[in-house]
């Protein structure tokens, strides 16, 4: 992810420092807005002498690779929303991490929230580690699971979760692709916006089986993106169901 955020940095200083288009990377802007790097029009004048210099000795690609296991992990956690300590410790072990190590990784903790008040099926509450984001939906995520039997999660390939970490959804997935990359072609701005609300209603628990069957009237999908969503939107792990897709579900 520093290697995606130092990029931006440079199409930044390529830019005279002006403001790039949100819709053009949307994801690494939001991480340098939330890291204070980056302000409404520009990058600060006190910063830019620095990135000048990193600019010089990053190497983006190595530096990439290196990130890649750390990212497929959150990747996995961004698409549970809340998941139990033990879930995520076996999953760390497949891409050669330890969590522990981990607790003092600014990425991880810039990313991911540790939790001992997550409240479990039997009404105590225990540990786990959230999506930072999904933080204020922590208590409607667990409520909303108890609605649905519990299940082992089913795990996507590592390139799936890289992909949900920097989209927030699996671009992999040729359905999911079609989808969302007929939102970002629109030439209608309030394309955007409808996909970003897909988004949010995944986040926050609300994109349940009914509200599916009439999200396209509600926000006035035309046939196409009706007929792209209606096949995507079963492919997209969802956070009550522990990042599990409705189409796994057996009630599908």
């Amino acid at each position: 992810m520093y290697s995606k955020i130092t990029k931006t940095f440079k199409t930044n200083r390529e830019n005279n420092y002006k403001e790039v288009d949100v819709r053009s990377m949307p994801f690494e802007k939001v991480a340098l807005y939330r890291k204070y790097l980056l302000f409404e029009n520009e990058i600060p004048d006190e910063l830019k002498e620095s990135v000048i210099e990193a600019l010089k000795i990053v190497d983006f690609d190595q530096k990439e690779k290196q990130e890649e296991p750390l990212l497929c992990l959150i990747g996995f956690i961004r698409s549970c929303g809340a998941i139990d300590l033990m879930v995520v410790q076996r999953q760390a072990q497949k891409y050669g991490l330890d969590l522990r190590s981990l607790e003092t990784n600014p990425l991880f903790n810039f990313w991911t929230y540790h939790t001992f008040d997550y409240l479990i099926p039997d009404d105590t509450y225990g540990e786990a580690i959230l999506y930072y984001d999904s933080i204020p939906y922590m208590d409607v995520i667990a409520n909303t699971r108890l609605d649905y039997e519990l299940m082992a999660p089913v795990f996507l390939k590592p390139e799936s979760y890289l992909s949900i970490f920097y989209n927030g959804y699996d671009d992999t997935d040729p359905d999911v692709h079609e989808l969302f990359d007929h939102f970002k072609k629109s030439e209608d701005v309030f394309d955007f916006l409808k996909m970003e609300r897909i988004l949010e209603c995944i986040e926050s628990c609300r994109m349940t089986e009914h509200l599916i069957t009439i999200f396209p009237k509600l926000e006035q999908f035309d046939p196409k993106t009706k007929e792209l969503f209606k096949k995507a939107i079963y492919k997209m792990p969802m956070p009550y169901l522990t990042g599990m897709a409705l189409q796994c579900y057996p009630s599908k």
